[in-house]
């Protein structure tokens, strides 16, 4: 062996040295960053929709309107990892959806209103993070709901009060997901209240199980949250959902302000061939909803949902699918009114290149059952159809269609 001998060859012979031991610390601290997010846009017209005309009466008419983030929201966002070694990675994701047609935030005033969490992720022990994030029910039920998948915002279920479009979103949560063993997987996540003295008063948990190994995948999931509308709905200025009293045409302005909410579902999809069926269920309560607060009632009352979807979609070709979905929405109280709203979905998407969709989507609606909502002018209890995430009907049907454009970044 030749060993160095001028000042020169010691140098190198010491950088070679300190080259190749450094080489594993820097293979395993190998890292990424990915920007990506969607851009969906379309316009979306309306019969009976109601107004209110110069001279104070109400009326319905059609309309037409630009809409945004209809199959998706529209959306940017950071996800990023550095590896650890030996299975072990650092990763963390921040998320923003914005509207589409103003490019103003979604949330006013929160600039990740989606993610925004670190953790550790091993690919023996699972994953732990930290931050605002999706909770374990929402994660394993969404994707069996069509609305998450092809027939828009427009066709999810009523006011989302199942959050299975993610209307909830936990804020200072630590969620925990197993690694995958024969397809199953469990998660968990609770979100700490963080008042002084009232740990209970923000807090909420959500526990879920999944299972996917095709052609039959399937998720089961509890949800259960205090004070829901200050502790993820971003109180009465930052929520601008269909229950939100900032909403002009909210139908069920302080449905959601509640003590609490619990939520259980279960869902599952069976592929056969070009065609896939899915199902899904939810049963939610929102304890002492301030909706039916009154003198003689301070505390509101407890109001109960039940939600039964039935879908399916088929794939006439590699590009271009179809879909149709039945949603039951039923809805029962302990004062007064036990609405019923009868969903019907179709739509139709076509991918024009990988990242680039074009789609359209017809939903109706049928109110049914004693309502609970109030006339404006006569303040009698009525039952108008309201497709989520538009102005109510003036009568118990209301019809909408969508076609749009959608590309993924």
């Amino acid at each position: 062996m030749n060993h160095p001998t001028t000042p020169r060859q010691i140098a190198a012979a010491v950088a070679a040295l300190a080259a190749a031991l450094a080489a594993p610390c820097i293979a395993q601290a190998q890292s990424s960053i990915t920007l990506y997010g969607d851009v969906d846009a379309g316009i979306t017209y309306t019969n009976n929709q109601q107004v209110t005309h110069a001279d104070g009466s109400i009326g319905g008419g059609h309309n037409f309107q630009f809409t945004g983030g209809n199959s998706a929201p529209s959306r940017f966002g950071l996800t990023g990892s550095e590896d650890l070694g030996g299975g072990t990675a650092v990763t963390f994701k921040l998320e923003n959806s914005f509207y589409t047609g103003t490019g103003s935030f979604v949330q006013g005033g929160t600039l990740f209103n989606q993610n925004a969490w670190v953790g550790l992720t091993s690919e023996r022990y699972g994953t732990l993070t930290f931050g605002r994030q999706f909770d374990s029910y929402t994660n394993a039920l969404a994707p069996y709901a069509s609305s998450n998948n092809w027939a828009t915002l427009f066709g999810s279920h009523l006011g989302d009060v199942d959050n299975l479009n993610a209307a909830l979103n936990l804020n200072n949560a630590v969620q925990y997901v197993s690694p995958t063993f024969a397809g199953f997987s469990v998660s968990g996540t609770y979100s700490l209240g963080g008042v002084a003295g009232d740990f209970a008063q923000k807090r909420g948990w959500a526990v879920a199980a999944s299972y996917s190994n095709a052609p039959f995948s399937f998720g089961i999931g509890y949800l259960d949250l205090n004070n829901p509308l200050d502790a993820a709905l971003g109180g009465q200025q930052g929520y601008i959902g269909d229950f939100a009293c900032s909403n002009p045409t909210a139908m069920y302005c302080e449905l959601q302000n509640a003590r609490s909410l619990k939520t259980f579902g279960a869902g599952g999809t069976y592929t056969f061939g070009p065609a896939t069926f899915g199902l899904v269920y939810t049963h939610t309560k929102l304890d002492d909803s301030q909706y039916f607060a009154s003198a003689a009632l301070p505390q509101g009352s407890d109001v109960r949902f039940d939600i039964v979807e039935v879908n399916a979609t088929y794939a006439v070709s590699p590009a271009l699918s179809l879909g149709a979905a039945y949603i039951y929405n039923s809805m029962k109280t302990d004062v007064s009114g036990s609405p019923k709203f009868h969903q019907a979905n179709l739509g139709a998407t076509y991918n024009l290149s990988k990242r680039t969709t074009l789609y359209a989507v017809g939903i109706f609606q049928k109110a049914a059952g004693s309502g609970i909502g109030a006339d404006p002018v006569t303040g009698q209890a009525v039952n108008y159809a309201q497709i989520p995430n538009l102005p109510n009907s003036t009568t118990d049907k209301q019809v909408s269609v969508t076609v749009g454009l959608k590309h993924n970044f």
